[in-house]
């Protein structure tokens, strides 16, 4: 009998073990997967890597860059801020205490008509603020909050595009406590990639740990009081059990309401000879009759990894209401590209569409997780982000090492 069973090799199940490992307590993973890193993790095609869905990581990120460091990753980051593309053509809206032309860019912040006088300097107070201010309620929504304290153009030109792709949901109706959650970290960070894509991370953790503790492509079936079956017909035996689960697993494996709520992502990615825009920055989709590209990245910009040599990789976040799989939801989606970069777009190659199912969890379901007889460890506990996965499952491995 093991001390633990961590099930799930996933950034949370995989930080969870590396407390474990420390402890010197007997442990074991077992993922389904041939690889480790769950959502957060890349695959490599002809030659380019490609993130599953579209992830920047934060360098603000305290829970992640406490167990591995940038330069373990090969991190670079964006510039801070965004290209947008509005019916009025492009505009920009960059930090200009984080760029390296602080005087240049806090002048065209002052001159831009994204956003008013007032919405810059609400936006500056913001950047301050470390909780949920007291005269916010909680309950209500980014966006009643957005509305309540911004101008119209800057919500749609710059707060929904950019924050919808966060929380991979534009119409915001996350609770606004995510908001202020997350954007202590945006306010202060830089988003960036390591050089091997999103995979760099569990991977980092992952090189932390004993191998023999750590069992690929084996499948739970059924967990039992202490007991763990395995597809082979296995049975595993542990003192403790952490599920290291997506959100749905473990709702329906402890036979919890399934999430009705929960965001997908949708992604594709283009090969093409040259970038479409040479800053190293997010590019904003804000046009108003566009309803199905939200948002476009160079990830080669900062990281010629990303691609073979002399060829760029082209990563498209797209409205997930949407499936680029129908030829109609394609036409329509290069008619949008190619209003925004011309007619270089017909050059480009499609790489992969990927959809992501469930990439961030269901807001508004409750389970009891603390009730339960298992320890139970994921984005989902919390607002959904790779810091706080990392912080559940080092809370996991607390909880474990505290009954041992």
């Amino acid at each position: 009998m093991h001390d633990a069973i961590v099930i799930g090799a996933g950034i949370s199940g995989l930080r969870c073990a590396l407390d474990l490992e420390a402890a010197g307590v007997d442990y074991l993973i077992v993922e389904k997967n041939s690889f480790v890193g769950g959502r957060c993790s890349s695959l490599r095609c002809d030659g380019f890597i490609l993130d599953r869905g579209f992830q920047v990581l934060l360098d603000s990120y305290d829970e992640v860059f406490s167990v591995v460091t940038e330069k373990d990753l090969g991190y670079q980051r964006f510039l801070s801020g965004a290209l947008i593309d509005t019916d009025r053509g492009l505009r920009d809206l960059f930090d200009p205490l984080k760029s390296p032309h602080k005087l240049r860019t806090a002048f065209g912040v002052l001159l831009s008509d994204i956003a008013s006088f007032r919405d810059k300097w609400r936006l500056w107070n913001l950047t301050k603020v470390k909780s949920l201010p007291k005269f916010v309620d909680e309950q209500s929504s980014t966006d009643n909050y957005f509305r309540d304290t911004f101008t119209e153009r800057f919500q749609e030109e710059f707060l929904r595009p950019f924050w919808g792709s966060v929380f991979l949901d534009y119409d915001l109706g996350i609770p606004v406590g995510h908001f202020f959650e997350l954007m202590k970290f945006f306010s202060v960070g830089f988003g960036g990639l390591p050089v091997n894509g999103m995979q760099s991370l569990p991977d980092q953790l992952f090189s932390q740990l004993t191998r023999d503790r750590v069992r690929l492509e084996t499948s739970v079936v059924a967990i039992n009081g202490s007991r763990v079956e395995l597809s082979s017909g296995e049975i595993l035996e542990a003192r403790k059990i952490i599920l290291a689960l997506p959100q749905e697993v473990v709702c329906r494996l402890m036979d919890y309401p399934q999430p009705v709520q929960s965001r997908s992502s949708a992604c594709v990615y283009f090969a093409a000879n040259n970038s479409p825009f040479e800053l190293p920055a997010l590019r904003l989709n804000a046009k108003t009759d566009h309803e199905i590209v939200k948002l476009i990245c160079i990830p080669t910009s900062i990281q010629p990894n990303y691609a073979p040599k002399e060829k760029v990789l082209i990563t498209v976040n797209l409205n997930p209401q949407f499936d680029y799989g129908n030829p109609q939801v394609r036409r329509a989606t290069h008619t949008e590209l190619v209003e925004i970069f011309g007619r270089q777009v017909e050059q480009w190659e499609d790489i992969e569409y990927m959809r992501i199912p469930n990439a961030l969890p269901d807001y508004q379901l409750h389970s009891h997780l603390e009730d339960m007889d298992y320890i139970a460890c994921g984005d989902y506990s919390s607002t959904p982000s790779i810091n706080n996965a990392f912080a559940s499952g080092r809370i996991a491995a607390t909880k474990c090492l505290e009954d041992y």
